[in-house]
């Protein structure tokens, strides 16, 4: 936990608690003095209730393009770049994206956090070996905030993924506001609009991981150039998860590109990491390392796993 005391922050090792918040760090986010909590009708367990799984992806970027209106005609300022995704996972063995995730359709709420919380379990990825933090930002069915990549990059030294639904320019922008080394452009939700996102991306200093659940996407690889390419193992329409997506997918993926390859979503353990090593370069874990109780253990045991495939 942060430990925040006399107006300058700090970290205080051991199950240490300061009941008073003297100063708060990032005070326009959740969690500071005078934030407004969550409206209790708002998060994922409201819409597991109310929704089937096969309208998650159009319901989600129903409210996308709602809050893409309500931030159109704001100023970003770019402050990205400079930590680059694609270098930290082109080493031998498998590597672990660690990632901050409060919530999911698929589970519920994982954790509560605010933004101490967020740039405390950062820390912990970090010391626990991670190559890089994705930071998933969706409000409404994930409990996330885009502020939170602002926190995770002002606290850690490696590069910081904002993992959302982009599927408009003006999000690329916010994303360089906040300080995102990387974000993720998901082809099921952007279909030809792609190359143009990602070429929007690179002119801001930012990589890109573009990630693709089924064979017909495939013809991207040859349209535009993502830096790091992702398989997603859980189908957006059904939430199911299956790992063979990525071993299905990923050799096919191997020859079109010389991008790292990411297996996102699925992994619940070290032996999840040594059977995707067979394809993968890398594993974006959230749900898993969201319920450890050590967090940074539990990165370094998924990253000792990695290096015994390398």
């Amino acid at each position: 936990m942060l430990v925040i005391g006399h107006g300058v922050p700090g970290s205080v090792p051991g199950p240490q608690v300061i009941h008073t918040v003297l100063y708060h760090p990032f005070p326009h986010l959740p969690g500071s003095v005078g934030a407004q909590p969550p409206h209790p009708d708002v998060g994922p367990s409201r819409y597991r209730h109310r929704r089937g799984c096969s309208e998650l992806l159009d319901e989600i970027l129903e409210r996308v393009r709602e809050r893409v209106e309500e931030i159109r005609d704001r100023t970003f300022t770019p402050r990205a770049g400079g930590r680059s995704l694609r270098k930290a996972l082109s080493g031998p063995g498998v590597s672990v994206i660690a990632e901050v995730k409060p919530a999911s359709p698929s589970q519920g709420r994982l954790r509560d956090v605010d933004a101490e919380d967020v740039a405390e379990r950062a820390r912990a990825y970090e010391r626990g070996g991670a190559a890089g933090i994705s930071v998933l930002t969706e409000p409404e069915f994930f409990d996330g905030r885009p502020e939170y990549v602002e926190v995770v990059r002002e606290t850690v030294d490696i590069p910081v993924l904002r993992k959302d639904f982009i599927i408009d320019p003006v999000q690329v922008e916010e994303s360089a506001h906040y300080g995102a080394d990387a974000v993720l452009i998901i082809a099921a939700a952007v279909r030809g609009e792609a190359p143009e996102l990602i070429d929007l991306a690179h002119e801001h200093d930012m990589e890109v991981l573009l990630e693709i659940d089924r064979r017909e996407h495939l013809e991207l690889l040859s349209e535009c150039d993502p830096d790091v390419v992702g398989v997603n193992n859980r189908d957006l329409r059904t939430l199911e998860v299956d790992l063979n997506r990525t071993l299905e997918l990923g050799p096919e993926i191997k020859d079109l590109t010389n991008a790292p390859l990411v297996a996102e979503s699925g992994v619940s353990g070290p032996e999840d990491v040594v059977r995707l090593g067979e394809v993968a370069d890398a594993v974006l874990v959230g749900t898993y390392l969201m319920r450890a109780s050590d967090p940074s253990e539990a990165v370094r045991e998924l990253v000792e796993a990695g290096r015994s495939t390398g």
